[in-house]
């Protein structure tokens, strides 16, 4: 069994932050997408963000004593929910991705660089064990909530470059070449489907929709935590199981059966990013949790 890895005060004080910052985030309230939202965000929502922003940057001043800091989470928590909301959603997994990377990455710097340490370690806990409670639970909600949102960001992307694919095949146009539909994409989907006078997408079932959100929510959970464990047989027997409930859907829909084969590996593979991640900060901080592991 590997040692637990001393833990500095710079470092503990980040993962309680990236819990705070996760949970604000992620854990409270379901942020809306522009073209999912009938409608602009109201004060409701606006005074919600604002709170949880403000609570934020309250518990990083009281755990870091520094304004900076805390001026740092206040926007970071307040901006990103604007942002995603005026962002196109083919660019939406793009753009949360590097936020999240970004977040973290900044705050620990401006931690190490002003040397900064948490004013709250309490006693039933070591340091390094209070740092892996609080990675393993900011992971899970990161890859709950914000795997959501890369996964859409994804599925958004590959149903644009289907319908393009559709639209073409219906109006009898030629194949573009790779180099020319990269360069060209926005351009010919939007004259292409200026001429096409029926709906390409059907109404969204909202219970299939919700369904559907659920079952990517726990099947991230389940994986993030298969691979933290190092049980990477249960992993491959999980997709394969999901890909067989679906096998009928398979053989009678083909862009269904593309639509369904992005967005699984892209929520297998937020997964696994996140799991192989979390199983090095467990075996650095606290190897014990990993004691119970299952085993293929």
């Amino acid at each position: 069994m590997a040692v637990p890895t001393p833990v500095s005060p710079e470092f503990l004080l980040w993962a309680e932050l990236f819990l705070i910052w996760s949970a604000a985030t992620y854990g409270l309230t379901l942020d809306p997408l522009k073209e999912e939202s009938s409608s602009v965000p109201g004060v409701r929502w606006i005074l919600i963000l604002s709170c949880r922003s403000v609570g934020v940057a309250a518990i990083t001043y009281a755990l870091s004593r520094s304004i900076l800091l805390s001026s740092l989470l206040l926007l970071i928590a307040f901006i990103q929910p604007f942002l995603r909301f005026h962002l196109a959603m083919h660019r939406l997994a793009e753009v949360e991705g590097l936020w999240i990377v970004g977040s973290m990455v900044l705050s620990f710097s401006i931690i190490r660089l002003l040397r900064l340490g948490t004013q709250y370690v309490p006693g039933s806990f070591s340091s390094a064990q209070l740092a892996a409670i609080c990675i393993l639970a900011s992971t899970l909600l990161v890859v709950v909530r914000g795997g959501t949102y890369l996964v859409r960001g994804v599925l958004r992307k590959s149903s644009d470059l289907l319908t393009e694919r559709r639209l073409r095949r219906r109006q009898g146009l030629p194949r573009l070449s790779k180099v020319s539909f990269e360069s060209d994409f926005e351009g010919s989907v939007t004259t292409v489907a200026a001429s096409v006078e029926e709906p390409m997408e059907p109404a969204v079932d909202a219970k299939e929709y919700n369904r559907g959100r659920l079952i990517g929510d726990l099947e991230r959970i389940v994986l993030t935590i298969v691979v933290a464990a190092g049980s990477y047989a249960a992993l491959a027997f999980l997709v394969a199981a999901k890909g067989v409930v679906r096998f009928d859907e398979f053989e009678n829909n083909r862009d269904f059966a593309e639509y369904f084969l992005i967005g699984s590996l892209s929520s297998v593979l937020v997964a696994l990013c996140a799991g192989l991640a979390l199983r090095f900060a467990l075996l650095r901080l606290w190897p014990e949790l990993l004691s119970l592991q299952m085993q293929p």
